[in-house]
């Protein structure tokens, strides 16, 4: 079955939000320090209206298998203006049970072409150090370390 890939919208929030927390919970073998503040922190975002985020849900028939979020990208740290022409990957999360499918791709696919849709010439992410499978796909699709780092993070771009 083919993996739909559809805009996300208020109705989709607690889907989204469940992907996220799967995969992270997952990824960090059940230890995931303010993991409930991280949750409601995703949740919040994704429901405010007055933030120029967006998301995509991926599908396969019925079932949700993953999930972006994306936004214009702010200047210092994200607390600053928005920077014009920027944007900023904010989630990309796909279910455990599927990981190493190819359906990272495939939304980050859509995520990239829904950002030239809007107009954006580049994407900003920012990616835990140690996380390899997130730095294949990201390097399959043309992005590249910054330099900066911050927390155990590195931020990662690419032209559009």
């Amino acid at each position: 079955m083919a993996i739909l890939i559809r805009l996300g919208d208020a109705t989709d929030v607690d889907a989204a939000v469940s992907v996220y927390e799967r995969s992270n919970l997952a990824r960090r073998q059940g230890v995931w320090p303010n993991r409930a503040a991280r949750v409601e922190g995703v949740r919040a975002h994704l429901r405010d209206p007055a933030s120029s985020s967006w998301f995509l849900l991926a599908n396969e028939g019925p079932a949700l298998v993953g999930m972006a979020s994306a936004e214009a990208l702010r200047g210092e740290d994200g607390a600053g203006p928005v920077i014009p022409g920027d944007c900023f990957l904010n989630l990309l999360f796909i279910v455990p049970e599927r990981w190493g499918e190819g359906i990272g791709g495939v939304i980050l696919d859509a995520v990239l072409a829904e950002v030239k849709r809007r107009d954006y010439l580049r994407i900003h992410l920012w990616t835990d150090e140690d996380n390899e499978r997130s730095h294949r796909l990201y390097r399959s699709r043309g992005f590249s370390p910054t330099g900066r780092t911050a927390g155990g993070e590195g931020e990662w771009a690419r032209e559009i």
